[in-house]
């Protein structure tokens, strides 16, 4: 895992400002927590990913917790039977009045729509008592900055996107310079490792049909 710490030191390297004088540390730390949440949201699935255990409320509509940004597994009951994802089409196919059937605490399938990434529907509907387990892409919490031994909790791998924002915004305050070109350059650096790395896992990812029958 890398700290803060190495990312903080890296741009202060980088600004030629070590002892801190046009950027205060506590004003570092808060573009690097600034850069975290912007890449948590244009990274949801994979940049800091929670599972746990949560309590579901009585009907069909479920919400993830607070921070959560994309859902991306609803693997099982806690401490139960395995829960399926099914396409809503085919759900409404197999039974038309299935939102209105006899609620219970066991999950047996779920559904959602990447429009609405913060929602998915159970079936049956539930009766407030369930509890399962979710995979879901959350925002992080943010850094404390203290001795340098916080560690990122996010993969290595974002070191230099995140490096490059946080630099981006120390050239946006620092305009008098005209640093404003480099300020854009850096955060289209930054959007592109975004953007080629979300390509790559895409090609990766297992394809679901949008409809019944279609790939």
């Amino acid at each position: 895992m890398i700290l803060a710490a190495t990312i903080l030191d890296s741009v202060a390297t980088t600004l030629i400002d070590v002892a801190h004088r046009t950027w205060p540390a506590p004003e570092l730390l808060s573009y690097l927590n600034e850069a975290m949440n912007a890449t948590a949201a244009a990274r949801p699935a994979d940049f800091y990913v929670l599972e746990l255990s949560t309590g579901l409320v009585a009907g069909v509509i479920q919400n993830l917790p607070d921070g959560g940004i994309l859902l991306i597994d609803v693997p099982r009951n806690t401490g139960g039977r395995i829960i399926t994802q099914v396409d809503k089409s085919l759900l409404d196919e197999a039974d038309r009045f299935w939102p209105a059937a006899t609620p219970q605490a066991q999950v047996e399938s779920f559904t959602f729509d990447p429009r609405n990434p913060r929602r998915f529907v159970c079936f049956p509907p539930n009766n407030g008592m369930g509890m399962v387990d979710l995979v879901f892409g959350s925002v992080p919490p943010a850094l404390n900055y203290e001795n340098g031994t916080e560690e990122m909790p996010c993969p290595d791998s974002y070191q230099t996107p995140l490096t490059n924002f946080v630099l981006a915004k120390c050239y946006a305050k620092n305009s008098k310079r005209q640093d404003l070109a480099k300020m854009g350059s850096l955060m289209q650096m930054w959007g592109q490792a975004l953007g080629l790395e979300s390509q790559a896992i895409a090609a990766a990812t297992t394809k679901v049909a949008a409809a019944p029958g279609t790939a």
